[in-house]
């Protein structure tokens, strides 16, 4: 059918230009998780833009350096904006937010969730107003042929259940999640779609990602010290990050085109700023009343109600 085929495929969003946007976030200290790549480094800049420090983390030291080009993109970007002869007495310009990266992986989530709690005792006074839970523990694994072992459970399970929970704990009883803020946690559409074929552990963990996000919503959101805090999941479809440029071309053109025909509002799939933007929608002031949500961003796939 044609609305299979690659060529007919619509085109992506232009690309705009790195701009400084409302300082709508200025003051506030935001942790993203897998900021480097792809949908995490896009939410950096999505927040920064918008005056938000960031704490970023990245699963080795050898992914230090992309995080280090990141700050200095976002610095210059605001030198250049605001020149520091345009300041004025009566209406000082924004100076650009605090950028601070550690490495946590993960899938060790005891040591991570302690070192990223210090960072923030070190670097942003022990206080955070927005968590994006980004990075995630992926592997694909088909019931029955051998691959769904004990160790690739353990690994499932302690990146995108175990992590998350213990830094939770480690926030709340910490009393560093300020009045109002945003709890934000990517997911998968295949929660509730067909796709990806051997992804029933991943996509498991991310359905109880989900249900930890509702019951956080439900517990958490009148906590004394954090009222009004919003915990929201976004669920993510065929996106083109890093991982979806790995895969080989023919099997990523066929992929692509049979996920873009199911798309409701154009045929195309996902980039990384169509993403970021959902987050940021729901991680500003308009988006108060929205908690304990999934939020489609799979452009119409997933029907959520």
């Amino acid at each position: 059918m044609e609305s299979h085929r690659l060529g007919s495929l619509d085109s992506s969003p232009p690309t705009s230009p790195l701009t400084v946007q409302k300082q709508d976030l200025e003051g506030k200290f935001a942790l993203v998780t897998g900021a480097t790549k792809g949908i995490g480094r896009a939410i950096c800049i999505e927040l920064a833009t918008r005056g938000a420090s960031i704490l970023g983390t990245y699963s080795s030291p050898e992914s230090a350096h992309l995080f280090d080009a990141l700050t200095r993109s976002l610095n210059t970007l605001y030198a250049s904006s605001y020149p520091a002869t345009s300041s004025t007495q009566d209406a000082p310009v924004p100076s650009a937010p605090k950028f601070v990266g550690i490495a946590a992986d993960i899938s060790k989530p005891s040591p991570s969730a302690s070192l990223i709690l210090d960072a923030l005792r070190r670097h942003f006074d022990g206080h955070i107003d927005i968590v994006v839970f980004n990075a995630a523990v992926m592997g694909l694994a088909e019931m029955g042929d051998g691959t769904v072992t004990e160790e690739f459970l353990d690994a499932a399970l302690a990146g995108n259940i175990k992590f998350p929970s213990l830094l939770m704990e480690g926030l709340v009883s910490g009393s560093m999640v300020r009045r109002d803020g945003r709890v934000v946690a990517i997911s998968s559409e295949g929660v509730r779609a067909k796709r990806p074929a051997g992804g029933s552990i991943y996509s498991a963990t991310k359905a109880a990602l989900e249900c930890l996000m509702r019951k956080w919503a439900d517990e958490l959101g009148t906590h004394v010290g954090m009222e009004g805090t919003t915990f929201n999941s976004v669920s993510v479809g065929f996106t083109k990050t890093e991982a979806y440029r790995r895969i080989p071309d023919e099997i990523r053109e066929r992929l692509t085109a049979a996920d873009a025909a199911e798309v409701a509002v154009g045929n195309r799939i996902g980039e990384v700023v169509d993403i970021a933007d959902v987050v940021g929608l729901l991680v500003s002031e308009q988006a108060r009343w929205i908690s304990g949500s999934v939020v489609d961003a799979s452009g119409g796939k997933a029907n959520i109600m």
